[in-house]
């Protein structure tokens, strides 16, 4: 691990409690959200922020606030401030719903589909790059286990809500 600086973010270490089953795998998705959050400062925005703007990019049909909010697993809030966030960077705009004025339509300006589209961009040759390093992975095997795992975590939900 190379030395803390500006340059290189201070990763934590949190070695799992001891009451933590060996099975679990909570340990290896906080590493790999740490690794995500440490790609994503390069941007200089806030994680939840940039989550948002590139969201927006991908789904634009996804444009009210409510919707960007369920969308990302944030309180509606929250979206407030970030969407506060992306327009004092002139990154996207609030505009009328065309049929209730209640409501908000939230558009990226050109300025953020292009800093949208190169974060996403960076993300996907990140993450390839970092997969191409590995020897032996089945791709296909690895998804349909992390597929299935989801689902199981789904129903799991299901059945405890």
């Amino acid at each position: 691990m190379p030395p803390p600086s500006s340059k290189f973010p201070l990763r934590r270490d949190c070695r799992p409690p001891d009451q933590l089953p060996a099975t679990s795998m909570l340990p290896l998705w906080r590493r790999v959200h740490q690794e995500l959050m440490i790609r994503a400062q390069k941007w200089k925005l806030p994680s939840n922020v940039a989550m948002v703007l590139v969201h927006l990019h991908l789904h634009p049909e996804d444009s009210e606030p409510a919707t960007m909010a369920a969308a990302n697993d944030f309180p509606r809030q929250t979206i407030t401030f970030i969407l506060d966030a992306l327009e004092s960077q002139g990154l996207a705009a609030r505009q009328p719903h065309p049929n209730d004025r209640r409501r908000k339509l939230v558009e990226l300006t050109p300025e953020g589909k292009t800093k949208a589209e190169e974060m996403f961009q960076d993300m996907i040759a990140f993450e390839s790059a970092a997969l191409r390093t590995i020897e032996d992975v089945d791709m296909d095997r690895l998804r349909n286990f992390l597929a299935r795992y989801a689902d199981a975590l789904a129903a799991q939900n299901d059945r405890d809500i």
